[in-house]
């Protein structure tokens, strides 16, 4: 009876042993599989919006949709990672531009359609492009979000841990046989379980950021800085100003009040992929083709509609403080013009009677700093 209730708690160690293991392969699979997923779509938002400031950058000296222009996209796409096919539609029609050929673009007729099966994500990457003498161009992306490579390894590591534990319970079932036919006195040593159930390591997941915010619906805090430095250069390009606005409320207004607060920002600047959150009391946006002054008569008008649209959400709270920088003509870094607009805006909290302050630029200092970065950087 001792050596039957023996057997019994070795079997029940070892297909405890068995569930574990099970349990704990298929969940790190998936795991795996899931945090994969996430790290795709975030490197593929991130070769987007390098496709997109390249295809813009590119119309420039290229001429929009030259044979030269189209080659440099089919190239970016041979080298891209996740990005599948490209859909670029304006005045002039619709253009597809593939990985490889039927890799994810179908034609119905003569209009480009994006694949739907399996493997593909639902809505494919959008913006609009701003491209000199083109008009409503926009730019569509679809992306594979499954790394089929680390699935079949995956998989392939999960089908050997259950495996091996189908194998450890065959020997212990085949143990418990030989015990019961064999009638002799012979004892058969088996190796004590612990008894201890090994827990599973907690992985941590990415964050599908998405192109925008939960919170507001606008761009990520994070995207401000390369975003800044893209507009900036291609306003370099085309010599035309840009201005850069931070604004703030000197309270959190909440999740509610915020994303009313930024969806007024789009409404009135229509520029979703240039407005991005800063902190949890304001907003960054860049102002294209914008110069200082002309600036400084946008924020009025913005700051006035948000007190006319967003009375009984802002009630009781301080006015929208504003601070704001230009290019005003130089070949200005993103750095240096974030600097100017953030010690502009807190000039307003210094002065409260002026709730919109610009930093105007000084061309003899800006030359000076110029020559100590210069300097420095020798």
């Amino acid at each position: 009876m001792g050596v039957s209730n023996k057997a019994l708690k070795i079997s029940s160690v070892i297909a405890a042993f068995c569930i574990v293991v099970y349990i704990s392969s298929v969940s790190v699979g998936v795991v795996r599989i899931l945090a994969n997923v996430m790290e795709r779509r975030n490197a593929a938002e991130k070769e987007f919006f390098d496709l997109t400031d390249r295809a813009s950058s590119s119309a420039v000296f290229l001429g929009f949709m030259s044979e030269a222009y189209q080659e440099t996209l089919r190239d970016f796409l041979s080298a891209s990672e996740t990005l599948l096919g490209i859909i670029i539609t304006g005045s002039g029609g619709e253009y597809a531009f593939e990985k490889s050929p039927g890799s994810g673009i179908v034609w119905t007729g003569d209009s480009p359609r994006f694949k739907t099966t399996t493997g593909f994500p639902a809505d494919p990457f959008y913006l609009p492009l701003r491209i000199e003498g083109q008009r409503n161009v926009t730019a569509q992306a679809i992306y594979s979000y499954i790394d089929y490579g680390l699935l079949l390894r995956v998989l392939r590591n999960i089908l050997i841990a259950i495996a091996a534990a189908l194998l450890v319970a065959s020997l212990t079932l085949m143990v418990e046989m030989l015990q019961k036919s064999n009638r002799s006195q012979f004892k058969t040593a088996l190796p004590r379980g612990s008894g201890k159930k090994k827990t599973m390591a907690q992985f941590p997941t990415t964050e599908n950021q998405g192109l925008f915010t939960p919170r507001g619906n606008i761009g990520w805090e994070s995207y401000t800085h390369d975003r800044l430095a893209s507009e900036l250069h291609r306003c370099a390009s085309f010599e035309q100003d840009l201005a850069f606005m931070v604004m703030e409320f000197p309270e959190n207004p909440g999740d509610a009040q915020f994303r009313q607060f930024a969806g007024e920002a789009v409404g009135f600047f229509s520029m979703r992929d240039l407005i991005f959150e800063k902190g949890e009391k304001g907003i960054s946006i860049i102002v294209p083709s914008t110069d200082l002054e002309q600036g400084i008569a946008r924020a009025e008008e913005f700051r006035s509609r948000v007190a006319e649209k967003l009375p009984d959400s802002f009630a009781g709270r301080e006015e929208l403080h504003i601070g704001m920088s230009s290019r005003s003509g130089r070949l200005i870094d993103a750095e240096r013009i974030m600097l100017e607009a953030n010690t502009a805006l807190v000039k307003t909290h210094e002065i409260p009677v002026s709730p919109i302050v610009a930093f105007k630029s000084d061309p003899e200092k800006y030359r000076e700093f110029i020559k100590r970065q210069h300097k420095q950087g020798v």
